[in-house]
């Protein structure tokens, strides 16, 4: 991570803890439990959604939807590193995505085959996605071994008319859906956790630079 990586995330986080206090991020639950099914014949299950209200730039049209996918490797050592890294960092990162410039709306999906994940988010410009996905791709860096991953941004406004324009569809499912208080506390303490390692980073390069600068012991 780069002192300018870490500056964003710590701005975001800020933002973030800001929304919260106000009332801004929501979490609807209209389409949690419902499966979204792909062209390739792959499914996934709505476990999460993610929304800031007012909208960021909300007066705009010319919204963009970010499309990322995770594809996992296959046997026991890959599914051990996603339940052990990935899946927690992805159930903590709401608090710190929901800062990023622009950022409108976020569905969180996890693929009825194992370690496949899929998220649709919406932004308000073109910029603030790209701007999104070189933050993002630097926080999955760690994570290269876990499998491929894919990015995409279109030119639908919203999530709603990204399914239909590509002849998609959600399925309904009777299953008992996630409730928001279910993700409440992990969230809270992931953003204090992520806060906490982004101030201790900018502050080991603080030091680190004033050490460096320091003029050597005379003998």
């Amino acid at each position: 991570m780069t002192p300018t990586t870490a500056l964003v995330f710590l701005r975001s986080l800020l933002r973030s803890i800001g929304h919260l206090l106000g009332g801004r991020i929501r979490f609807p639950r209209s389409r949690l439990g419902d499966v979204l099914e792909l062209p390739d014949g792959s499914r996934f299950v709505c476990y999460r959604e993610t929304a800031l209200h007012p909208a960021a730039d909300g007066d705009r049209t010319d919204g963009v939807v970010l499309v990322f996918r995770l594809r996992g490797v296959d046997g026991p050592s890959g599914e051990t590193l996603r339940g052990v890294l990935f899946d927690p960092v992805a159930n903590v990162a709401t608090p710190f995505f929901a800062g990023m410039p622009g950022f409108r709306r976020k569905l969180w999906l996890a693929g009825t085959r194992g370690g496949e994940f899929l998220e649709l988010y919406e932004w308000a410009t073109v910029d603030d996605a790209n701007r999104f996905v070189g933050v993002l791709r630097s926080l999955l860096a760690p994570f290269d071994s876990l499998g491929a991953a894919s990015f995409e941004v279109v030119d639908d406004d919203t999530v709603d008319e990204y399914v239909s324009g590509r002849r998609l569809s959600w399925e309904e499912r009777g299953d008992p859906r996630p409730s928001r208080e279910r993700w409440a506390r992990p969230a809270a303490l992931g953003a204090v956790a992520v806060l906490s390692l982004v101030v201790g980073y900018l502050l080991w390069r603080v030091r680190s630079r004033a050490d460096r600068s320091r003029p050597p012991p005379e003998g």
